[in-house]
């Protein structure tokens, strides 16, 4: 028996071993599984370029293509300016005089006025030393007055005293008995003591429309016609002479002023057209025509200024605002163009996604040119006549990364 129960205890240990060795075999020949992260990484390592994206996910997205099209473009020049106003039609009101504005229905921000139109009224309030100076300036007025009013009653007398004579020789002539060269003279007598009373009294008149006053009401006009931009004073406000209270623009016309390298000055030419955007309206594209570039170029930054005149008679661009701006300079060359959509920013570098057959594209590394409003030039990297993908590039930049979640993504419309 014992013997028996030996050899069933060595056979059992024999099957524990047997079936540990087996276990730990199967254990280190079993192929771990990738993780999730690995298996997401593994495509962005291989870095082959292509992508497969099916037509189900193309329309997904709504992916469109453009092709690579051949066009004769000028070289272009660009910069950042501003608009500023033409100068003529720019105008700082600032009245001569000082006083405190009166009058509730003072033009506003915005509102259009014209030529000569009232702006505003001030009530003159000198400072002593004008009080003082008026004083001065009254009294000697008031004398000249006073004397010019005694010349006045002697002129008077003077003419009742012709005018009389002058009928008494008119009798005496219908009686023969005076003579027609002494009723001439009589004549011209009367005359000239009518025109000295007539003078008189115009000085008199004219004084008394010189007499400064310490209140007068002063009227400020509009120097030019144009739009309120800016209103600096209201009504009860003290104003101090030549202290501006408004600004005027008028915005059919606008200029352009812009920084231009030292190094394309060259390139100017005088019949250039500037082609800008704005902020405000980055869809619309406006025209400019090169009007003078300014002689100092600045030491720093080497650049000098530029102005271009614009049409401005939708009112759509306000001084101040910033405008993107290029220019044609030089010969027109052989350009290869494609939607700026189309590229997109990969670790430093420009790429574009390039269609090979119905369901699969090549990513491009390229070298880009000048742009030209909504289309860029391709110096290398994309052919004449290939198709580029326009929207859905990102998508396609994310399938190639992780194409097992790419068909979720949609950052275009």
């Amino acid at each position: 028996m014992s013997n028996n129960g030996s050899r069933s205890t060595r056979w059992i240990v024999l099957l524990v071993l047997i079936a540990i060795v087996a276990a730990t075999a199967m254990f280190v020949l079993r192929k771990p599984e990738p993780a999730a992260d690995e298996d997401a990484a593994a495509p962005a390592a291989a870095g082959t370029g292509r992508v497969s994206f099916l037509m189900e996910q193309q329309w997904l997205i709504k992916l469109k293509l453009a092709k690579a099209e051949e066009a004769e473009l000028a070289p272009q020049i660009r910069s950042t300016g501003r608009i500023v106003p033409v100068p003529p039609n720019h105008a700082v009101v600032s009245p001569p005089v000082g006083g405190i504005m009166q009058g509730d229905a003072m033009p506003r921000i915005g509102q259009h006025v014209t030529k000569g139109q009232r702006l505003a009224t001030l009530i003159q309030t000198p400072t002593a030393a004008e009080a003082a100076q008026i004083h001065i300036e009254n009294t000697r007025i008031e004398a000249e007055r006073r004397k010019l009013v005694h010349n006045e009653v002697e002129a008077a007398a003077r003419l009742e005293e012709a005018t009389h004579d002058l009928g008494r020789s008119k009798r005496l002539y219908e009686k023969k008995a005076y003579s027609a060269k002494a009723l001439e003279s009589d004549e011209l007598a009367r005359t000239a003591a009518a025109a000295q009373l007539e003078a008189i009294r115009e000085q008199l008149k004219a004084l008394q429309t010189a007499i400064p006053s310490t209140n007068a009401p002063y009227e400020v006009r509009a120097p030019i016609s144009g739009t309120i931009v800016s209103v600096s004073k209201s009504s009860g406000e003290q104003v101090g002479p030549g202290e501006a209270i408004m600004e005027i623009v008028a915005l059919d016309t606008v200029w352009v002023e812009a920084p231009i390298f030292e190094k394309d000055l060259g390139r100017l030419s005088k019949d250039v057209s500037a082609v800008f955007t704005t902020a405000a309206y980055p869809d619309k594209e406006f025209r400019g025509r090169l009007i003078s570039v300014n002689k100092l170029v600045h030491e720093q930054s080497r650049t000098a200024k530029a102005f271009f005149e614009v049409p401005n008679s939708s009112g759509q661009l306000s001084i101040g605002m910033q405008a993107n701006i290029r220019l044609d300079a030089g010969e027109r060359v052989p350009v290869l163009l494609i939607p700026r959509e189309a590229v997109l920013d990969n670790e430093g570098k420009k790429i574009a996604y390039v269609l090979i057959s119905g369901e699969e594209f090549e990513r491009r590394e390229v070298v880009l040119g000048d742009e030209y409003g909504g289309k860029i030039a391709i110096i290398s990297g994309i052919k004449p006549g290939e198709r580029v993908v326009t929207q859905g590039a990102y998508q396609l930049k994310l399938q190639e990364l992780r194409p097992a979640g790419a068909g979720a993504h949609s950052h275009e419309v």
